[in-house]
């Protein structure tokens, strides 16, 4: 699985959305995955949750969703000399209160490096679930500009 993983990060590095998905449900393997693959390449994996809560913290829960992309783009910019960023635990991005549609955002961030992503939840003909409808952070998009490795 980590030598498909590496193929398709060198493949979206010629894309314009240099975005790789790892989807999965909890415990379906991702995080291990991904740890595995920063290792074989000297990266370090961010920690989206505990590191965007603590960026977001101190912005008044109003402002938030105006400054979420900006954060994660700073925060970004710290690991990205390699060309390369693996991101863990998304699931914040997925909070109601942000007001954000976390695939579009994280596709914004693939344009000038790869990022390699976590996916919490399903893939189905073409469209990336997460939680159940009716849930406050239900979310159900359509993947375009995205590679999908799925692991269900």
């Amino acid at each position: 699985m980590l030598e498909h993983l590496q193929q398709l990060v060198a493949d979206a590095a010629q894309l314009n959305s240099k975005l790789v998905l790892v989807v999965a449900n909890s415990g379906g393997g991702k995080t291990a995955l991904l740890a595995e693959f920063a290792k074989t390449h000297d990266l370090q994996i961010i920690n989206v949750g505990s590191e965007l809560s603590n960026l977001l913290l101190p912005i008044p829960s109003s402002q938030r969703s105006f400054e979420v992309l900006g954060v994660l783009r700073d925060m970004l910019s710290h690991h990205r000399d390699r060309g390369v960023v693996v991101l863990d635990n998304i699931e914040v991005m997925f909070d109601a209160e942000l007001k954000i549609n976390p695939f579009d955002t994280i596709k914004r961030l693939a344009h000038a490096l790869t990022v390699v992503v976590a996916w919490p939840g399903n893939f189905k003909d073409g469209r990336l679930l997460y939680a159940k409808v009716g849930h406050p952070e239900h979310c159900d998009v359509a993947v375009d500009g995205a590679i999908v490795l799925e692991l269900n």
